[in-house]
């Protein structure tokens, strides 16, 4: 049976595929750790990096533990493609609904998901130039304690 980091992290994969189904994002990738998310290739854009979590812990009761893990998605669209000075805005608008709509990740994250973004920023990598921004995506869980 997969922990609460792969459960929560496996729907929010999920939800990123179905943005690329919808044409909102042009790939998803999930970062593996073993190269920088910086020194990819992608096929389509926007393309996006879910990251691996940061996770804290606090006390739920004398039984339970709640776990959040602090997810990332890095998108990055090529300046070439922007078309509007709000492009980038709708983008992430979209994305930012995408999980504001899903608060307990259809059950994976049954202590709430709650989205927020980083400015997006310009970017120069390899050669290309990139609008850079992350969704960072707080997910919680219940760990039930075994002592």
């Amino acid at each position: 049976m997969p922990g609460i980091s792969a459960t929560i992290k496996a729907a929010l994969k999920t939800k990123l595929d179905a943005l690329v189904s919808a044409g909102t994002l042009g790939e998803v990738q999930e970062d593996d750790l073993r190269k920088s998310i910086f020194e990819r290739d992608f096929g389509a854009y926007p393309a996006a990096v879910l990251t691996s979590p940061a996770t804290d812990s606090e006390a739920l009761d004398n039984r339970d533990n709640m776990r959040s893990y602090l997810y990332e998605v890095v998108v990055f669209q090529k300046a070439d493609n922007i078309t509007s000075a709000t492009a980038i805005e709708e983008l992430i608008e979209t994305l930012l609904d995408k999980f504001d709509n899903d608060p307990a990740l259809s059950g994976a994250a049954p202590g709430g998901v709650f989205p927020s973004t980083s400015r997006p920023e310009p970017a120069s990598i390899r050669g290309n130039n990139f609008v850079v921004f992350s969704i960072l995506i707080k997910a919680r869980g219940i760990k039930n304690l075994t002592f």
